[in-house]
């Protein structure tokens, strides 16, 4: 299967299933093959991935939404690095 297809199922599965919380956007789905085309890491800015067509004050609360779902965990960088993002699928249950 490939990377995208596999993102797409895991998205589709958690918002058919997991219907204690809100269901994600479609734009939540597009962001998540834009940052993991190949990997399950992604550390790229806000700013890199607004090019990539996407508005930086929804971009920055899909990260959150995405975050929350379990769909990638962070870790913060210091200075002008940008933050490292890892991709879960199937999503993380938070606890």
């Amino acid at each position: 299967m490939s990377r995208k297809r596999e993102i797409e199922a895991a998205f589709a599965a958690y918002n058919r299933i997991d219907r204690e919380t809100a269901v994600l956007p479609p734009p939540a789905l597009r962001l998540l093959t834009v940052m993991f085309p190949r990997s399950d890491a992604c550390r790229r800015s806000v700013a890199s991935l607004a090019q990539e067509g996407f508005d930086v004050r929804p971009l920055r609360r899909l990260l959150r939404a995405l975050l929350e779902a379990g769909f990638l965990s962070k870790e913060e960088s210091l200075a002008r690095i940008p933050n490292a993002y890892r991709l879960h699928l199937p999503p993380r249950r938070r606890r």
